[in-house]
């Protein structure tokens, strides 16, 4: 999917849609909405426990707009990830700026402040998350404490994770090397 796919995806849910809905997103989507140019990607991450809406009602308007949320592993269809807190490595909105990216009639969607959206890329940090971060950081002016700030808010299980604090050490390194 690119931008235009996306958009034409969430006006379809909006019209299909009976009931309000907010939905929180994260991932490649947000990053295409906020016109990182090329980029693409086969799903729409949404965070479930960040999102306000019917999931009953949702999942209707999904499939009328011709889409499944979590298929079988390895589709190469488009469709919506329903992401749960066990996997969620992203701060509460509550805690940090949050940004619409599109609304409609019945459907909202935003995002979490530009430097919560590179924490959460820290839990795998491969050439794909860092070319997003890459992008937030030089399109946004994001600096390195604020990515700091954004790693404190993250869910306890991912803030004290190995693996995100030492890809919170490798981005310091490469934002080093990306401003040299």
């Amino acid at each position: 999917m690119d931008k235009q796919r996306i958009l034409e995806i969430f006006a379809s849910i909006d019209r299909h849609l009976q009931s309000v809905a907010k939905l929180c997103l994260y991932g490649s989507g947000a990053f295409i909405l906020l016109d990182e140019e090329d980029r693409t990607s086969l799903d729409i991450d949404i965070a479930a426990p960040y999102s306000t809406v019917d999931y009953s009602d949702l999942s209707r308007a999904v499939e009328m707009s011709g889409l499944a949320i979590n298929p079988e592993t390895g589709t190469n269809e488009d469709h919506i990830e329903w992401i749960s807190i066990v996997r969620l490595c992203l701060a509460d909105p509550a805690t940090t700026d949050s940004m619409v990216l599109w609304q409609g009639s019945k459907l909202t969607i935003f995002t979490v402040s530009p430097a919560d959206l590179i924490a959460s890329k820290l839990i795998r940090y491969d050439d794909i998350d860092k070319s997003d971060i890459h992008y937030l950081v030089f399109q946004m002016n994001i600096a390195f404490k604020a990515v700091v700030n954004a790693v404190s808010k993250l869910p306890a299980q991912f803030r004290d994770d190995v693996i995100v604090k030492e890809n919170l050490l490798n981005l310091e390194q490469d934002m080093k090397l990306w401003t040299n």
